[in-house]
């Protein structure tokens, strides 16, 4: 290292450099703006500090949601594939996978469970919700095949700040993380509309054929926060085409 008293550099140790690296990622976090086709976020650990937070494009109450991603998840635990949160309502838009083919939904603490969806094993799984305050009706759609329509929190909004997080279930605004409800596996092609897609459009996206982006989060224009034991790596589906 430099010495100002006798002017002369010696070079670091590698122990030193350890030190230094450490100092300088641990408990640090990333923030990108970033086109991530053929990319992934891999969550590789069971943890409650492990998460990506998401940046919406557009500010304002959403009266119609349409969220779309795909997920290779471990199936052999529940797992949290989307969560927004507002300050009055922690489960304001939750998507979470309870089990093989279980969906259960939450609108601004309303809760209902799908079950009986065709999710794959050890395979890519492409999923779309949809909800429309004017009706009420929301679905899950898994692959290609939907749900039941059912009606769930009819005539409202979902209005504040949104705190929108991969791989963890807000129990409080931004936080509140339990490991037994975190994602564990891989997403990626994470889309967001303040509008419902038509059946046309998702089978679109599920095809993973033109379709038109996110208005709210857009996958090839998403911006980021990496926390702690999140990985953006390439999608192995396409790693050798």
């Amino acid at each position: 290292m430099y010495s100002s008293a006798n002017r002369r550099y010696t070079a670091p140790t590698v122990m030193e450099k350890l030190v230094f690296f450490l100092v300088l990622f641990t408990g640090c976090s990333a923030k990108y703006e970033a086109d991530l086709k053929g990319k992934v976020f891999t969550f590789p650990l069971v943890s409650t500090n492990s998460y990506v937070e998401l940046q919406p494009d557009m500010e304002g109450s959403l009266s119609a949601v349409t969220v779309c991603l795909r997920s290779f998840p471990d199936n052999k635990r529940a797992n949290t594939l989307f969560s927004l949160a507002t300050p009055s309502h922690m489960n304001a838009f939750l998507l979470y996978q309870s089990e093989v083919g279980a969906y259960r939904v939450h609108i601004n603490d309303m809760r209902y469970d799908f079950f009986g969806l065709p999710d794959h094993l050890n395979k890519w799984n492409s999923v779309c919700w949809t909800w429309d305050s004017r009706t009420g009706i929301t679905q899950v759609w898994v692959n290609g095949m939907r749900s039941v329509r059912i009606m769930l929190y009819a005539d409202g909004v979902i209005a504040g700040a949104p705190s929108i997080i991969l791989g963890q279930e807000q129990d409080t605004y931004g936080g509140g993380f339990d490991k037994a409800q975190c994602f564990l596996g891989e997403l990626t092609d994470v889309h967001m509309w303040n509008y419902v897609l038509t059946p046309c459009e998702i089978n679109s996206y599920m095809s993973d054929i033109s379709f038109t982006p996110g208005n709210v989060l857009n996958w090839r224009a998403i911006n980021y926060t990496v926390h702690s034991n999140v990985f953006v790596e390439e999608n192995q589906l396409h790693a050798c085409y």
